[in-house]
């Protein structure tokens, strides 16, 4: 039971906010696809009821104009509709230009009134056209919402992996963390879990949930046993928190219990430099060419996009610590991304107020500056230093010499 003597912490303007999701006992207990599929069918419904809604304004508007023009000689009253409904015709036209970029004029006609003429001749500009009428569709909601829209339907599976393993209460907290982050990212790629953790560490259990509803239905979640097992076709949910879970449940070949008694719940128990000497002898084992990947003073990583290029570099330097401690890593990259190591790390979570541009700009900045520090130094002045650019290519491309 919560005290009458708390005063709440919501204000009259927000209160109605959570109103507007789905449920939020749901999320907090633990359906979280179920809720996640229920928002993303809200905020669809929102667009298409907005959309009939502005194909009516501009129907009437256009008509009560169109009549006002024709009956102006009748009766001179007429005018007075027909401006009304012009007037709320040219609204719509403006308020969605403001929204959308965009001039739709014409009723039933979806996107720039001078690309819908040349659709008229062009069978691949209308294929095309047909082919992005859900995003047509989704433009119609407010920007705010159309961004979530957006969120959920690029990062649906994501966003359920990562609530999964977010504690009851704090859930819808964490969802509207990262929607924050997709939009400052600009949908390019979601915060990782480790800086979400991090972060929710500092985050109470909102005090607003209903308990009694949370628990009634955890209890309730029963279900009919399926005619086909679909359990054999999952793999194994692994909590991400769980190292040691996650390597029970998988260990690699060369990390498996060896000659001189090496297994992966004894190497946290060794000296550091031991250790690194440990992962650095698996690895040679496992056909990895780690003296080629580091002999030169300079070295690039190439891959696809996600291929763990990151992670490799991470992973270097973590070695390249553990046999040196008095190596001096500065760790420059774009985005948002944590690596658990000691490290000077600049990124953009060093400018929680910029946006995903703004603060990448700010990151090469640095790192330009850093560069131009380097250049102006003695030689061989830097013995002990690593230098790791991560995502280069993209900091790079933001320098301003």
């Amino acid at each position: 039971m919560q005290s009458n003597n708390i005063p709440k912490i919501t204000t009259k303007e927000t209160e109605h906010l959570r109103e507007s999701y789905p449920a939020l006992s749901h999320l907090e207990a633990g359906n979280i696809s179920e809720w996640l599929q229920e928002r993303k069918d809200q905020l669809f419904e929102m667009a298409r009821s907005a959309e009939n809604e502005a194909d009516m304004t501009r129907v009437l508007g256009l008509l009560a104009g169109g009549i006002g023009a024709v009956c102006y000689a009748v009766n001179p009253l007429a005018i007075v509709g027909g401006l009304i409904g012009g007037a709320a015709w040219l609204w719509f036209v403006v308020e969605h230009s403001n929204r959308t970029k965009e001039i739709a004029p014409i009723p039933f006609v979806r996107g720039n009134f001078i690309d819908a003429i040349a659709r008229a001749g062009d069978y691949d500009n209308r294929n095309n056209y047909q082919a992005d009428h859900l995003a047509n569709t989704v433009k119609f909601l407010e920007r705010h919402e159309a961004e979530e829209y957006a969120f959920l339907h690029a990062e649906f599976e994501n966003i359920g992996q990562y609530l999964t393993q977010v504690e009851p209460g704090k859930r819808f907290y964490a969802y509207r963390w990262m929607f924050g982050w997709f939009g400052k990212l600009k949908g390019r790629q979601l915060p990782t879990y480790q800086s979400m953790a991090l972060h929710l560490q500092d985050v109470t259990i909102d005090s607003r949930v209903n308990r009694s509803e949370i628990s009634a239905i955890a209890q309730a979640q029963t279900q009919l046993p399926p005619t086909v097992d679909i359990k054999q076709f999952q793999s194994p949910q692994v909590d991400i928190r769980d190292t040691h879970q996650a390597a029970s449940l998988s260990k690699p070949e060369e990390l498996q219990p060896s000659a001189n008694g090496l297994v992966p719940e004894t190497i946290t128990n060794l000296p550091l430099a031991n250790r690194a000497n440990a992962l650095i002898a698996a690895l040679r084992k496992s056909g990895f060419q780690i003296e080629d990947m580091m002999s030169s003073q300079v070295i690039a990583i190439a891959g696809t996009q996600r291929g763990g290029k990151g992670t490799l570099a991470a992973i270097l330097a973590t070695l390249s610590l553990a046999l040196d401690s008095g190596l001096n890593t500065q760790y420059f990259t774009a985005g948002v991304d944590v690596y658990p190591f000691s490290c000077n790390l600049i990124s953009a979570l060093k400018y929680p107020e910029k946006d995903a541009d703004g603060a990448d700009k700010l990151v090469a900045r640095d790192l330009l500056k850093f560069l131009k520090g380097l250049d102006a130094s003695e030689p061989y002045s830097h013995k002990n230093l690593l230098l790791v650019i991560d995502e280069a290519m993209r900091l790079l491309s933001l320098l301003v010499i």
